[in-house]
């Protein structure tokens, strides 16, 4: 019987290898579905943030009961004891930094779930615009046919031959730059969820517009105030300020001047009254940028009807011979458009709403 010695046969493995290619798997980009709340459960579970904003707020009680169990009054005279002062001092803050910190996690909280529906509805209004700029270039393209057929039998001159080129080839850039633009914020939005960069989810929530009721703006002013972290932080800096104060040492010479505690008071409150005047604006202006687009949208829903009904006669028309390819193109063109615009204003009335109703994760994310 023959036998191969091991030269021949790596010789052949070598010819094997070069006749057949081998091509390397590549992993398929995933495209799961996603509704809106299905995203926002998968971002806060993933979210690092909040996993350190829960650690902070469990050390800031540690401190806050460690820090408590330290402080020791001294009533036995009349003369001030500094290490007492310092103590309810440094009692009073660990018992305010450990309540901001629990604020800073709703706040952390509310920051993701916003930008989760900044991402998911920012995605959807890239596909819009991809699809615009595909039937823009598409309308573009068959212009400049319609130009070059025009040039060749004299009734179109050769400015206008350059005209319709420069806009096809306006629109086919335009039409690349929204395809990266779209790429991008679905890398974005899958870095909140845990896909991989490459990978398309399918989003199936498609934001619809729910008028904004409120009965007593001011009302709803005031209760934002009066839930906002930045407002009462601000709020809790005057009360140390002002126990500072109240405690103050004259016996301690190393201290700073009376005078400073009082100026620090001052500065406290002026900086708090700042804070609610920004929230106070914040909110309002929240609030009529959302009825501005409510508005909007009841002239852009007539604008899409047009749309449709000018799309459909335009289609009849081509198939009987009674209306030309460019203005079924342009009646397609114009059906997009409008989607579009109505997709915007919903998507932007969406974010609106909830940054109304909590301001500060408008204001965290911005």
């Amino acid at each position: 019987m023959r036998r191969f010695t091991l030269i021949p046969v790596l010789v052949l493995l070598t010819l094997m290898m070069a006749i057949i290619p081998v091509q390397a798997a590549e992993r398929e980009p995933a495209t799961p579905e996603f509704t809106m709340q299905q995203a926002v459960e998968k971002a806060m579970f993933l979210n690092k943030g909040l996993k350190s904003s829960q650690y902070d707020a469990d050390r800031s009680e540690e401190v806050r009961d460690y820090v408590s169990d330290k402080v020791e009054y001294n009533a036995t005279g009349p003369a001030p004891n500094s290490k007492a002062e310092s103590l309810v001092i440094s009692d009073v803050q660990a018992g305010i930094n450990a309540s901001m910190a629990k604020k800073n996690l709703m706040v952390q909280q509310d920051s993701v779930v916003m930008s989760v529906y900044n991402a998911y509805d920012t995605i959807l209004q890239a596909q819009e615009k991809v699809k615009v700029a595909e039937l823009t270039l598409k309308q573009k393209d068959w212009l400049k046919r319609m130009a070059l057929v025009g040039q060749k039998v004299g009734t179109v001159d050769i400015m206008a031959v350059v005209q319709a080129t420069t806009n096809y080839e306006s629109a086919k850039s335009s039409l690349e730059a929204a395809k990266k633009a779209l790429d991008d914020d679905y890398q974005k939005f899958n870095q909140l969820v845990g896909l991989w960069p490459d990978d398309r989810p399918v989003l199936v929530t498609i934001p619809e517009i729910t008028p904004l009721e409120v009965a007593n703006l001011d009302y709803e002013v005031a209760k934002a105030l009066d839930v906002s972290p930045t407002v009462w932080s601000a709020q809790r800096k005057i009360d140390l300020a002002k126990l500072t104060k109240q405690l103050y040492d004259f016996t301690d010479s190393n201290s700073e001047p009376y005078k400073v505690k009082q100026i620090d008071v001052e500065k406290a409150e002026v900086a708090a009254t700042d804070t609610k005047d920004s929230v106070s604006k914040l909110v309002r202006t929240l609030y009529y940028s959302a009825k501005q687009l409510e508005e909007q949208y009841a002239g852009s829903q007539e604008s899409l009807r047009l749309a449709e009904e000018s799309q459909r006669v335009a289609k009849v028309k081509f198939e009987v011979g009674m209306a030309t390819n460019t203005e079924l193109l342009e009646a397609e063109l114009g059906l997009a458009q409008a989607k579009q615009s109505l997709l915007n204003i919903s998507c932007q009335h969406e974010i609106q709403v909830m940054a109304f109703k909590k301001p500060w994760a408008y204001s965290s994310g911005s």
